[in-house]
């Protein structure tokens, strides 16, 4: 987004220790409702709402609801705990916007992206699972694919 000069902000952001659900604990292989942290971040522009994350992360990592969420996620876990993203799988999906309809103040047949992300650190160990909710007509997921 800061690439095509629309300025994003947080107008929301909550972290919190939470109980691991199924798919938390598979991911993260740790025993089902062990306390994970989890940030969630409701990004916009404008006062508008464009995506909402939520983000769970592994025990191992430390945060804790005192570290500074305003700054880019990837470089306080280098920074401050020496944690380097390297990988991650996502899966992309359309829906509606059903519950998230609220939170991203859009008609809850309003279409939106979902996208799922899981990420690794250089031992390929899992470092956090997120899922974003974009906003459909605020948002264009682009890619570019280039033949090595």
């Amino acid at each position: 987004m800061h690439e095509r000069g629309v300025q994003v902000e947080n107008l929301q952001l909550k972290s919190e220790w939470v109980k691991a659900d199924e798919k938390v604990s598979r991911f993260f292989n740790i025993r089902l409702h062990k306390n994970v942290f989890k940030l969630s971040k409701l990004k916009g522009s404008e006062g508008d709402p464009i995506v909402y994350f939520e983000s769970w992360f592994h025990p191992r990592i430390g945060f804790t609801p005192e570290d500074d969420f305003s700054r880019p996620l990837y470089s306080l876990l280098e920074e401050k705990f020496g944690v380097l993203v390297v990988r991650s799988n996502e899966n992309i999906s359309a829906r509606l916007a059903g519950p998230m309809a609220g939170i991203l103040q859009v008609p809850a047949d309003a279409p939106i992206l979902f996208r799922e992300r899981f990420v690794y650190d250089p031992g390929d160990r899992p470092i956090e699972y997120n899922v974003g909710y974009y906003r459909a007509d605020k948002f264009t997921y682009s890619i570019d694919i280039k033949k090595a």
